[in-house]
C-alpha cells in the first residue's frame, strides 16, 4: 500500500497535556501500545505519564487485591510496561482523599482504603472507576520527540466517559480516530500490518 507523504503528516493542533488522549498512529506494531489510546496523567519539563485505555488484561481485581467483599468481576487493564506490578486506578469521585486532578472531571489514584469502601458498598463502578498495572512513561522531551516522529497523534481532552467507559475498549481506537474527523477517519480502517491487506 502507497502513502503519500501528506496523508503521514501528524499535525492535530493539540500539544501533550494532562488529560489529552494520545492515539497510536496506525502501523505502530508493538505489543504494548499499538492501536492504543493513552490517556495523559502528567505532563511537563520533567516527562510524562499515562495510562492505556484500551488494553483489558485476563485478570480480575479480586485476583490481585485482598480485602474485596463484593461478587463481581472487575475487570483490570494493562496501563502501560512500566510499574507492571504497581496498581492505579483512574476515576470520577472527587471525594476520594489525596487524589491527583487530571482534569475537572477525572482523577488518579488516591486514598485506597477510602476507594476500597466504595467498591465494597456494591453500587456499581461502571463509569466510575478503572484499575490498570502498570503506566506509560516518557523521560524528558522523549513524548515529544515520537510525536514529532509521528508515533503518536495527540487528541482533545479526554471526556469522563472516555477514560472510564468499562466496556466497549476493543473499539476505542477505531471510535477515537474517526473523532478527529478529517483525513483521520481513514486511518480507523487500515490494517494494522499492511502487508496482510
Amino acid at each position: 500500500m502507497f502513502l503519500d507523504s501528506s496523508f503521514l503528516n501528524i499535525d492535530s493542533g493539540f500539544q501533550p497535556a494532562a488529560g489529552r488522549l494520545l492515539i497510536a498512529q496506525p502501523f505502530m506494531n508493538e505489543p504494548y501500545f499499538g492501536r492504543s489510546v493513552v490517556l495523559l496523567s502528567q505532563h511537563s519539563e520533567k516527562g510524562s505519564m499515562g495510562l492505556v485505555l484500551n488494553k483489558p488484561l485476563k485478570l480480575f481485581l479480586h485476583e490481585i487485591v485482598e480485602g474485596i467483599t463484593i461478587e463481581e468481576n472487575i475487570p483490570v487493564y494493562c496501563g502501560g510496561p512500566v510499574g507492571s506490578k504497581s496498581l492505579f486506578y483512574l476515576h470520577n469521585i472527587a471525594e476520594i482523599p489525596q487524589s491527583l486532578s487530571i482534569t475537572k472531571d477525572l482523577f488518579l489514584g488516591g486514598d485506597f482504603l477510602y476507594l476500597l469502601d466504595v467498591v465494597n458498598a456494591g453500587l456499581g463502578l461502571e463509569g466510575k472507576v478503572r484499575f490498570f498495572l502498570g503506566y506509560a512513561g516518557w523521560d524528558n522531551k522523549q513524548l515529544e520527540e515520537e510525536i514529532k516522529h509521528q508515533s503518536w497523534l495527540v487528541s482533545k481532552m479526554a471526556s469522563q466517559d472516555e477514560a472510564l467507559l468499562l466496556s466497549g475498549t476493543e473499539t476505542l481506537w477505531g471510535r477515537s480516530m474517526k473523532a478527529m474527523g478529517g483525513k483521520y477517519k481513514r486511518w480507523a480502517d487500515f490494517p494494522q500490518n499492511p502487508n496482510l491487506n
